[in-house]
């Protein structure tokens, strides 16, 4: 009994002491944490450092078995950025932030905001003016599996369980940050490409203090219309194969400024080739053709619909009369040709060319079977000459659908509003439709 006695004795001051030297551990663990154990708040918003405002930090205790959590409530302070002159000012987070939270408003505005969102979504917005902003951000270090909902907000100094869902443990919690700042900044232009040859396409990049309404470009090439795009808005410019060579001015409207630009078109030699006199047309077949047709060259442009390269409408063809090529009938020339005569297999499938809108699909006594397909910024297909027709009005097509099957021959034509252009480009993702792809 003495034996045992002296066993449990010993068990019991070996407890004793364990429990002692955890007790102390914990106590220096907890002495030794402070606040300064968070990460460094290196956050800044138009390369200007921002200060905190509020924060809310767990450090672990003893291995990651506890948290010690450090509090510091928002205050109604606002740091002042002053004024920034760029349009979008950049926010750069730490490399230890996995998320954050911004919400950006205007005096006046009660609960509405411009913008809240995370960083990505923060990268595709536009300031809609120049004017005074006030922003609310947090900035977050959570492990994987933890949300900000999940998140615990204790008091200074309590010590909380830690989640145990990263090994080795680190700093769990946010920051705050609250500014004011003024832009003060101008709209850009930016061309895809300075200069460009007849049949070409140049775009259009308006970026900067951009604004809400859409931007009126003007220039002899043709019509153009903008669409939305992620910095701002985008066009594209047609040179036609009768282009002007030389300099052409585009004279760009955007939020109360006229801006402009310069595009020069170079004279391209597109040769000449054989061909038969169209057959006569039927009565009223102009008129019919202007009223079915002419109104799609100045309908609102779609948002961009395309990606990557054109398909040739046709599989298998041969080339009876090119874009552009000077048209010999006789022995005399008779004007170039806007569109490209192909010669094919009958019934074979014609193919969307990209992604687009049917919205034209019926027999004209002009061009016979004609399909036209819209694949947004004022680029449509116009295909005429068809078999038969497979699509119907308003259709969305995928690119490689069938839209119709051919006869002997298939006239293609591709339009940047009124104005022709050089197909094959298209087919070689080449020149100002595929810059910068959005």
């Amino acid at each position: 009994m003495q034996i045992i006695k002296s066993i449990l004795l010993w068990l019991l001051g070996v407890v004793l002491g364990v429990a002692v030297l955890l007790g102390a551990v914990m106590a220096a663990s907890y002495s030794f944490t402070t606040s300064g154990s968070a990460p460094d708040p290196a956050v800044q918003f138009g390369g200007q450092a921002l200060e905190v405002n509020g924060s809310c930090w767990q450090v672990p205790l003893i291995g990651g078995l506890l948290d010690k959590a450090f509090y510091a409530p928002s205050t109604l302070s606002v740091q002042k950025l002053g004024v920034l002159y760029e349009a979008h000012p950049e926010l750069t987070l730490p490399d230890w932030a996995t998320g954050a939270q911004l919400t950006i408003t205007a005096d006046g505005m009660g609960d509405a905001y411009y913008f809240q969102g995370d960083l990505t979504q923060y990268a595709g917005f536009l300031y809609p003016a120049n004017g005074e902003y006030k922003a609310q951000l947090t900035v977050w270090r959570l492990p994987e599996g933890m949300t900000d909902a999940d998140f615990r907000w204790p008091s200074d100094g309590a010590v909380l369980r830690n989640a145990g869902l990263e090994r080795p443990s680190r700093p769990t919690g946010c920051y705050q940050y609250s500014f004011r700042f003024t832009i003060q900044a101008s709209a850009q232009l930016e061309l895809s490409a300075e200069r460009i040859a007849q049949g070409g396409v140049a775009a259009l990049e308006i970026s900067g203090m951009v604004g809400s309404e859409t931007p009126v470009v003007e220039t002899d090439l043709g019509s153009v219309q903008c669409v939305r795009s992620p910095a701002g808005w985008r066009c594209y410019i047609p040179a036609a194969y009768n282009a002007s060579a030389g300099s052409h001015t585009l004279s760009v409207t955007v939020n109360g400024e006229t801006l402009t630009t310069t595009l020069v078109v170079t004279a391209q030699n597109f040769g000449e080739a054989e061909a038969q006199p169209d057959p006569p047309a039927p009565e009223g077949a102009s008129e019919e053709f202007r009223n079915v047709i002419w109104p799609l060259y100045e309908d609102k442009a779609r948002d961009k619909m395309w990606q990557g390269a054109f398909l040739c409408p046709l599989e298998n063809y041969t080339v009876l009369l090119d874009y552009g090529q000077t048209k010999v009938m006789g022995g005399a020339r008779a004007g170039q040709s806007n569109s490209t005569l192909l010669y094919a297999v009958p019934g074979d499938a014609v193919r969307a060319p990209a992604d687009g809108v049917v919205v034209a699909a019926q027999n004209l006594g002009l061009t016979g079977n004609t399909v036209v397909i819209d694949h947004g910024c004022g680029l449509r297909s116009y295909l005429y000459g068809l078999s038969a027709i497979r699509v119907q009005v308003g259709q969305t097509v995928s690119r490689g659908d069938a839209v119709g099957q051919v006869g002997e021959t298939l006239t293609m034509d591709f339009k940047l509003g009124s104005k022709s252009i050089n197909p094959w480009p298209l087919f070689q993702t080449s020149g100002g439709l595929f810059w910068r792809e959005f």
